[in-house]
């Protein structure tokens, strides 16, 4: 069996874990066009510091096959290095101004068997949630292996309306078989 771990790192985790208690000043990501996602790069804006989130492909086993697969990241960077990805495009900011409560880091377990034994194991990091003391969530989602975009959520129990771990497992046929379940880490 190959296991492959994509979730965020210990010092990631570190990191994130830094945020709590501080104000969220921004968010600043590409406009929406027909959904409330971005393509492959949105960042944040505290009080003292900023961090972009990446959605971006690397070449690696995708159950067996190279392929494009796209990881979720977090690097602490300089506001005014967070740019579009797509050329000539002007980042939009929407204020946020409020003090992160908690964060929840969401992570999957995905399992793929062929013919009823277990071929691999992918431990990754799906997504995030800011929690505010006002209450309301601000949450990036990755999308599906291949896709670089994030989807950018507003609003309460964004959880709810994260990608269903089912649509992992539904994608699979003949003698393959998937099973997804989620682990939601959360930081206070």
């Amino acid at each position: 069996m190959k296991i492959i771990d994509i979730r965020f790192s210990a010092s990631d985790m570190a990191e994130i874990q830094s945020m709590v208690g501080k104000k969220l000043l921004k968010y600043i990501c590409d406009p929406f066009l027909f959904s409330p996602s971005v393509y492959g790069i949105v960042g944040i804006v505290l009080e003292d510091e900023s961090y972009a989130f990446t959605n971006l492909v690397s070449v690696m086993d995708y159950f067996g096959v190279p392929e494009d697969v796209a990881v979720f990241k977090i690097c602490a960077q300089s506001f005014s290095d967070i740019h579009s990805l797509v050329q000539n495009q002007q980042m939009i900011e929407t204020s946020v101004h409020a003090v992160i409560s908690e964060i929840c880091v969401v992570n999957e377990r995905q399992k793929l068997f062929v013919n009823g034994a277990q071929t691999y194991e992918v431990l990754l990091t799906r997504g995030i949630i800011f929690k505010f003391e006002d209450g309301h969530e601000l949450s990036f989602e990755k999308n599906i292996w291949f896709s670089e975009d994030i989807y950018v959520r507003k609003g309460y129990n964004l959880i709810d309306q994260f990608t269903p771990t089912g649509e992992f497992e539904e994608s699979w046929y003949d003698d393959h078989r998937g099973e997804c379940t989620r682990e939601i880490i959360t930081l206070k």
